[in-house]
């Protein structure tokens, strides 16, 4: 829907000179009816954009999610949920932590070969990112670095919801029964962008981290 807009809004650019003059033409020759046309067309346009947004974006985030996590999904609200203040160009960090639902559940305690080589499928807008498919704890060693990265205190104090969640994935990711994946980029030798994604079968938790830097 995103390339929609943008192509809409290019066509609405390049095209204002000449179609605004055609508009004036129009009316010195006072042709009313055709003029009237004219205007209501670009109103009616957007108009039909706005009303299919909703619907398109809802399906393109649900398609989104199967790539995730291999099945359809439906979240309920988030049982916490944090959300630092974001930078112009979108730095910041955001973590959402769900009760696990039942179709992800199911379908990672029947994981198979598909699961771990072919999600969770990178989405267009991370296409300059790399992607580690769906991997079962403990954390690997050679991650760790992005863990860390992902698991970033934002100043929080000792004792905050935030650090005890932070302490519950790092108990989480170092068991059986927990399966992670996440897309990077990284700056140099050091991690810059991180989506982490985390399922804990144990405690029945999902864990969804975006950190940019």
């Amino acid at each position: 829907m995103t390339g929609i807009w943008v192509t809409t809004a290019l066509i609405a650019i390049i095209g204002f000179i000449p179609y605004g003059t055609w508009i004036v033409y129009t009316a010195v020759k006072k042709r009313w009816k055709k003029l009237g046309i004219q205007v209501a067309a670009p109103l009616i346009i957007y108009l039909m954009l706005i009303s299919i947004s909703p619907p398109v974006n809802k399906l393109g985030y649900k398609q989104y999610l199967k790539g995730l996590y291999g099945t359809n999904v439906n979240f309920e609200p988030p049982i916490f949920e944090y959300n630092s203040e974001r930078a112009f160009n979108g730095d910041g960090y955001s973590i959402s932590v769900y009760e696990l639902p039942r179709s992800i559940r199911a379908r990672f305690e029947s994981a198979d070969e598909k699961l771990f080589t072919e999600h969770p499928k990178r989405p267009s807008y991370r296409n300059h990112w790399k992607v580690e498919h769906w991997r079962e704890g403990p954390f690997e060693e050679e991650f760790k670095h992005y863990l860390n990265f992902a698991l970033s205190a934002y100043g929080e104090s000792d004792g905050s919801e935030l650090l005890k969640q932070f302490d519950a994935i790092r108990q989480a990711v170092m068991r059986k029964g927990t399966y992670y994946a996440f897309f990077y980029y990284a700056h140099g030798e050091h991690p810059g962008d991180i989506d982490l994604f985390i399922i804990d079968i144990t405690n029945n938790r999902l864990y969804s981290i975006n950190h940019n830097t």
